[in-house]
């Protein structure tokens, strides 16, 4: 089980993203969209999640991101 906090606006529309499994708590920058639905970018890598671990993360992410009314996109790679 995942627990997440978003802290809004660190700079600009880059948003810091903490997800916790109650051990361990992981902490990057996601970023805003320009679309007209809330819309956030994802980059899965810089949590440093181990490779096996990095679905079972997306998949509760997006749910609780959409619980919220917002939509997630996941994009490969490092972010900023």
């Amino acid at each position: 089980m995942y627990t997440f906090h978003l802290q809004k606006n660190v700079h600009m529309y880059n948003h810091l993203l903490t997800i916790s499994d109650g051990q361990t708590r992981r902490q990057a920058i996601v970023e805003s969209a320009p679309t007209k639905q809330q819309t956030l970018l994802v980059w899965l890598t810089d949590f440093g999640f181990p490779s096996e671990e990095e679905a079972p993360v997306q998949a509760a992410l997006k749910r609780w991101l959409a619980e919220q009314g917002v939509r997630c996109v996941f994009r490969p790679g490092r972010g900023r």
